[in-house]
């Protein structure tokens, strides 16, 4: 991965652990997906399709599940052995685990950012392998470039929801023209050419902002519901560092192993894979979160000190640690280790105690449980008016 500091680019290179990385589309993952299991298990008694099929109810007191055709609006219930909810941030499966467990945890919400994603071509500058992370690489905006197929970028920016009113007018607009003016004069991360520009700001115009959900959850399994978590039914999270697809693969990684170590055993199987998968995923989506504040000036200071640290960790790489933002991609650190380095840098939990106030201000403000009142006067200035009007009215006695 790479990070860019204004236009300072840092960190790339090989891994010390001689791992190759790609990055790939998520849908030709899901495409490929789709196609093996067609071409290897087509034939098979125990393979059925259920395309354009919705899933109403978990019905896990008797291992079945009910759900619905969409095209000839069908419903049917289904028996299972084991229940794979890999069903996304409104997952129906996961509301079964609700249901069963008074011990389970969980926290559904948004981001609390609004970004737009676009996709032009790519600058020779910019790594056509590697992640690029932007961080303050426009007024309250943060960023991330991921390569694509073709010489494209894809090229994502998102702001704090609280910074709506200090976002600049010109990046709202409808205007191409006037967009594609305000990334050339203030995106300084890598240039793109005129004709990029204007695509980007073209692509910009024609999308609205978007939003997007987290999940927080203590155990992605249920012995008793015969039932497992895998990817955003487990652990959504922000777009921001890119790394939701990559978390719920080895997701699916982990758990295909463990099946293998126990005899395809569900009675350890389960256990052992949310002891596992938990803390990485719980890490996920607080890095995710927390990496970047809510405040501006908080965020470049943190932007600032990083750069100073990554400086110092090149020279005395023994003397001091890389910090989160330098590790993150690096497949010889899990992330919980890098959760663990931004907690212990002081990065995260700063953060988190601006981030966590701010979101609390803002509901307050837009559900209505604060009205904003006028701020009263200095209790100076009150005093310095009272002694005033006393020297009037004496006057005018006089």
């Amino acid at each position: 991965a790479y990070i860019y500091l204004g236009s300072k680019k840092l960190g790339g290179g090989s891994t010390t652990s001689g791992q190759e990385g790609f990055i790939v589309d998520r849908n030709f993952i899901v495409a490929a997906l789709s196609r093996y299991a067609i071409e290897n298990m087509g034939d098979s008694s125990y393979y059925r399709s259920k395309y354009n099929t919705e899933m109403l109810y978990v019905d896990h007191s008797n291992h079945r599940v009910l759900i619905r055709d969409k095209a000839t609006n069908l419903e049917e219930y289904l028996h299972y052995d084991l229940l794979v909810g890999a069903d996304g941030v409104r997952s129906t499966v996961r509301e079964a685990m609700v249901k069963k467990h008074f011990d389970f945890e969980l926290k559904v919400c948004d981001i609390f950012q609004n970004f737009k994603a676009v996709h032009i071509e790519r600058p020779e500058s910019v790594s056509p392998s590697s992640i690029s992370i932007l961080p303050a690489s426009l007024p309250h905006f943060n960023g991330i470039c991921l390569p694509e197929t073709g010489n494209l970028i894809n090229l994502s920016f998102g702001f704090s929801r609280n910074n709506w009113s200090k976002v600049a007018d010109d990046i709202k607009s409808d205007d191409p023209t006037i967009v594609a003016k305000y990334f050339k004069q203030n995106f300084k991360a890598f240039k793109l050419t005129d004709e990029g520009y204007a695509d980007l700001a073209e692509q910009w115009t024609q999308q609205r902002w978007n939003r997007t959900g987290m999940v927080h959850c203590n155990m992605y399994h249920s012995l008793q519901c015969k039932i497992v978590l895998l990817g955003d039914a487990a652990h959504a999270t922000s777009p921001s560092i890119g790394m939701g697809m990559n978390t719920a693969l080895r997701d699916a990684q982990k758990f295909n192993e463990l099946l293998d170590r126990f005899d395809d055993d569900l009675e350890k199987v389960l256990p052992q894979y949310s002891t596992e998968r938990v803390p990485e995923g719980n890490a996920l989506t607080d890095i995710a979160l927390n990496l970047y504040c809510f405040d501006t000036g908080t965020g470049t200071r943190t932007m600032i000190s990083s750069l100073v640290r990554s400086g110092l960790h090149y020279f005395f790489p023994k003397l001091v640690s890389a910090g989160p933002n330098e590790i993150l991609a690096r497949p010889e650190f899990t992330l919980a280790e890098v959760y663990q380095a931004g907690c212990e840098q002081g990065i995260l939990t700063k953060h988190r105690e601006i981030n966590e106030r701010i979101r609390l201000q803002t509901f307050e403000k837009e559900t209505g449980m604060v009205k904003e009142i006028e701020k009263p006067k200095p209790i100076g200035f009150m005093l310095a008016a009272a002694v005033a009007g006393v020297a009037i009215v004496r006057m005018c006695l006089k």
